[in-house]
């Protein structure tokens, strides 16, 4: 899931094992993230990596809008896949959120989870995906307030589940190109890139069954972030400059993909001045 501004507190750093998207750490990020600066009603969107949101009290409970229908979720829910036009109604007074990302692999794998699962229903409750015993994990994990004890709890958990970090080969190159490209190229360009080994059947289906969706949603992902960040650092050159900058052919096709993933235009939504 992705926010407006930068983290309160960055952890990713003292995580053992950070190899990015698909290297071999489990957690690939951690950070808590302030929300006093944010709207009430805030746009979600997610780079497809799944993650997990802790909200302050296990008692607290998340009001989502999605296609006018509100959703309420428990303290600790999920972002993965691709998410479209979903509001948060955020509770007054809430300060900060504590935010943990997968390795995509572990993810599923540790939690026993399809990737599939996300295709239709992209945020979720946590407690709805696992059993009994990671609900006891994340009840201990509330007895701390202390975030890099948190971290450490997660950590041991993980070491102590049945997991595999196995993504093949060819989808582990496929991604770290799209990752290295920040979205701005293609599957044709994809297939070159790891050098003509499969054909674009493969690559779909196998995207399809690890990453949980497909090249070209992953690539359109991972485009409209840079776009998004680049803009939000750095106004002075435009937002037309931007989507240039980082592959759409023009302005009309990144507001498309704005509507798209945060159901407003790019004029009407509440930018992080800086």
């Amino acid at each position: 899931m992705r926010l407006s501004g930068q983290p309160l507190l960055d952890f990713t750093d003292e995580i053992d094992g950070h190899l990015g998207t698909n290297g071999g750490g489990h957690i690939i990020e951690a950070y808590v993230f302030s929300c006093k600066h944010l709207e009430m009603s805030q746009p979600l969107f997610n780079d497809g990596i799944p993650t997990v949101i802790f909200m302050p009290n296990s008692a607290d409970e998340v009001s989502l809008v999605k296609d006018g229908q509100l959703i309420k979720l428990k303290s600790v829910w999920v972002c993965c896949g691709v998410i479209k036009n979903i509001q948060w109604l955020m509770p007054e007074q809430l300060e900060h959120i504590f935010v943990l990302r997968f390795n995509l692999s572990v993810f599923y794998s540790a939690f026993n989870v399809s990737p599939s699962m996300f295709l239709s229903n992209p945020v979720c409750s946590f407690e709805d995906l696992v059993d009994e015993r990671w609900l006891g994990i994340i009840n201990e994990i509330y007895q701390t307030d202390n975030f890099e004890d948190k971290i450490a709890m997660m950590k041991n958990a993980l070491s102590m589940s049945e997991k595999s970090s196995y993504l093949p080969y060819l989808v582990k190159i496929a991604i770290a190109h799209i990752d290295q490209r920040k979205g701005n190229t293609t599957v044709s360009e994809l297939l070159s890139a790891i050098g003509g080994k499969v054909n674009q059947r493969w690559l779909q289906r196998n995207f399809i069954k690890y990453v949980g969706m497909a090249p070209k949603k992953y690539i359109s992902l991972q485009r409209f972030i840079c776009t998004y960040g680049l803009y939000n650092i750095d106004k002075s050159s435009g937002l037309s400059d931007a989507a240039m900058v980082s592959g759409y052919y023009d302005y009309n096709h990144f507001q498309k993909d704005f509507k798209q993933y945060l159901g407003i235009a790019p004029s009407r939504y509440s930018w992080v001045s800086r």
